[in-house]
């Protein structure tokens, strides 16, 4: 099992405040009792300022290699950020995520291709999220296709089916089970 550590993230009010006042220590103790609880991979996300997303993402990402050796997720749908981010990673990043959003996939796809990142792929698209097991597969080909002709392998995508929450639907379980069934099969 794959475990990612989610607490670094800038949506988070405390963390967000954390970035903006680069409060090391703090950062540093949530990456290490991510890494000491398990974590595969750390995720970091820098996103509430769009317009400081890649010092913010750099500054993170220096805070968390100064403190733990276990990899990162970048965590980021600005591909002009992920470039230089993956740039100052160590370790080979995980890219959190893609979605069959084309730009999106124009985007991010060269970077994950270039750099054989390991990459979280959304069974979603631009439209929304599919209501149907079989309405996320459709979406899950269309990203295949652009991966496959990118040279990135299957085995660097970790398809997302999306669990939604039973209180608004509750069919989402098993939808999701479902998703989950038909990658497998694939």
């Amino acid at each position: 099992m794959k475990i990612i550590g989610e607490k670094i993230n800038g949506t988070r009010k405390r963390v967000g405040q954390a970035i903006a006042e680069r409060d090391t220590a703090y950062i540093a103790d949530l990456a290490q009792k991510q890494a000491a609880a398990g974590a595969t991979w750390l995720d970091l996300n820098a996103g509430t300022h769009p317009d400081k997303e890649t010092d913010d993402l750099i500054w993170l990402i220096e805070t968390v290699q100064g403190v733990v050796d276990t990899p990162l997720s970048l965590d980021s749908a600005n591909a002009e950020a992920l470039k230089v981010a993956v740039k100052a990673v160590q370790k080979t990043p995980l890219i959190n995520s893609i979605s069959g959003e084309p730009k999106r996939l124009e985007g991010i796809l060269p970077i994950v291709a270039e750099h054989g990142c390991p990459v979280i792929a959304l069974a979603m698209d631009h439209n929304k999220i599919p209501e149907t097991s079989e309405k996320r597969m459709e979406v899950v080909h269309s990203i295949l296709k652009e991966t496959r002709a990118k040279g990135i392998p299957d085995s660097n995508l970790y398809i997302d089916p999306l669990a939604m929450t039973i209180s608004t639907n509750t069919d989402s379980a098993l939808i999701a089970f479902e998703t989950m069934r038909l990658v497998r099969q694939e």
